[in-house]
């Protein structure tokens, strides 16, 4: 019986290591098909060093200031220093830390409540006129006019700002997860769940959200980039963060007036804030054609 055991232990670990090459051959040929979106996962993996250890890479305290204003880069403040003298670097850290989370914290937020209230409203059909009306109502309005108007009443501190942000994409989404849920409720799989006497729960947590997931992933994907832009332009315009707490679009605004003198100030939290967008976006494309089963034959 132990023998038996090494024997079947020993061919388990054999169709693992056999199993290896076949995965890094196919991850070497989605490279290959995807050279821009190998790319944009590369500077994502920026963004997210970025978010997850800022803090540890930061030379000096981002809030501290000195009397050594305005300094240009050099050893000492590699991005050089702001007004203030605070140092550059560990605040444009700091600033791209805040505008990366806002944007992924409210659009998981969003996509979560989207998806939830889509499924539900295809499913269960008579909240879906009332559910349908509502999110006419709220689409009919400009999307910027609801974030301000939200920020001017309840105020611009950040968890404001990601439920403001969150709301915003929500209508959308239940929109795009309505539509995905009405078009999963057609497969025989779903009838049979409801005729063996599977709770709607079930049946919306087990055959329809596996299937609508890739699509909802999709939009989640390249969603990010343009709440990072929104981020930014609240920011830009004083509606965002708000100082002493450091956000790109906010530090670009900052730097309008020091363009010619300090352009550093101007410079890098511009170049991070494109950088991040570009990178999002071109990952979210890629995936995009990689889950999109219309696109494969294409790439």
């Amino acid at each position: 019986m132990t023998e038996a055991t090494a024997l079947a232990t020993s061919a388990d670990d054999a169709n693992a290591l056999a199993a290896r090459p076949d995965i890094w051959r196919r991850l070497g040929k989605t490279a290959r098909a995807q050279p821009v979106g190998v790319f944009g996962l590369f500077l994502t993996l920026v963004v997210v060093v970025i978010v997850i250890f800022g803090p540890y890479l930061a030379t000096h305290e981002p809030d501290a200031e000195t009397t050594n204003l305005l300094a240009s880069p050099s050893g000492e403040h590699w991005f050089g220093t702001d007004l203030k003298g605070r140092d550059y670097f560990s605040r444009t850290l700091a600033g791209g830390r805040i505008t990366v989370t806002i944007a992924v914290v409210s659009l998981a937020l969003g996509t979560a409540a989207g998806t939830l209230i889509g499924m539900v409203s295809a499913y269960v059909r008579f909240l879906d006129l009332l559910l349908q009306r509502l999110i006419d109502a709220i689409l009919a309005l400009p999307g910027l006019f609801l974030i301000l108007l939200f920020i001017t009443v309840f105020g611009k501190e950040v968890q404001i700002l990601i439920y403001v942000l969150a709301l915003s994409v929500t209508p959308p989404l239940v929109r795009i997860a309505r539509a995905a849920t009405l078009s999963t409720l057609t497969n025989p799989y779903v009838e049979a769940a409801e005729v063996v006497g599977a709770s709607w729960l079930r049946i919306l947590l087990r055959h329809v959200l596996p299937n609508i997931a890739p699509t909802v992933g999709t939009i989640f994907a390249v969603g990010v980039g343009n709440l990072m832009l929104v981020t930014g332009a609240l920011g830009f315009l004083g509606l965002g963060v708000q100082p002493p707490q450091s956000e790109w679009g906010q530090m670009i605004a900052n730097s309008r007036q020091y363009v010619a003198s300090a352009s550093h100030l101007f410079i890098y939290p511009a170049i991070g804030l494109a950088l991040a967008v570009l990178g999002v976006n071109l990952l979210g494309d890629s995936l995009r054609d990689l889950w999109d089963p219309r696109l494969r034959g294409t790439t």
